[in-house]
């Protein structure tokens, strides 16, 4: 028997959404509409220390690489499993509510005058100075350490990564999957030192093949 209670009549299979969302001090204040069906927890990470600046300059907090970075660091890893406990304490806290509340079948007079809508969104944002490296990389291991609950959906955003390119060579692809498998909506930064030395190979491959043509054609 579940632990956790089943939707009920004429509601869909996944009704509670965790979303994870990484932003930058710097960028502004994560700006989250109140909502009666929304419970909203924000962190910061600025006291855990930042990878080497070498480090930072090629990747986001997107690569592998440098989340274990952050991950590793005594600060980092505390860090983590504090939100970590938190969130799935409050997921727990929310599943509860929901079950203690009346269905439709059960709704009573005094229900009706004084509806409670229990919450079914917890967003969690978590915040660093430019949100780009830190906050990304907790967001990311977050979401991949959180305990799967039955009837919940995990989504990840990063609110100041949009329109960004993350350069992964280290890890062999690009990491530009969402936690649940869906392409995420914003991607990590690429340097700009490896794109121009990447356009500067790509002109001189071409430059060869059109040589090449030039003398077949002679």
């Amino acid at each position: 028997m579940s632990l956790y209670p089943g939707p009920r009549r004429g509601e869909p299979e996944h009704n509670f959404n965790l979303m994870i969302i990484s932003y930058g001090h710097s960028s502004g204040p994560l700006l989250v509409a109140d909502n009666p069906n929304r419970v909203k927890s924000l962190y910061s990470v600025r006291d855990v220390p930042n990878p080497p600046n070498l480090l930072r300059k090629k990747h986001t907090g997107m690569s592998r690489r440098l989340q274990k970075e952050i991950i590793l660091s005594k600060e980092g890893k505390a860090r983590l499993t504090q939100i970590l406990d938190n969130t799935e304490s409050k997921m727990v806290d929310m599943m509860d509510e929901y079950s203690r509340a009346p269905t439709p079948e059960a709704v009573t007079e005094a229900d009706l005058y004084a509806p409670k809508e229990s919450p079914r969104e917890l967003v969690v944002g978590i915040m660093c100075e430019e949100g780009r490296h830190r906050s990304v990389a907790v967001a990311e291991q977050l979401a991949k350490l959180v305990t799967k609950k039955p009837r919940w959906i995990v989504e990840v955003q990063h609110r100041d990564l949009v329109g960004l390119v993350e350069s992964s060579e280290e890890d062999g692809d690009e990491e530009d999957a969402g936690t649940d498998g869906s392409v995420s909506p914003t991607l990590g930064r690429k340097s700009t030192k490896v794109a121009k030395q990447k356009d500067k190979e790509k002109k001189k491959m071409l430059g060869r093949k059109i040589g090449s043509l030039v003398d077949e054609e002679l």
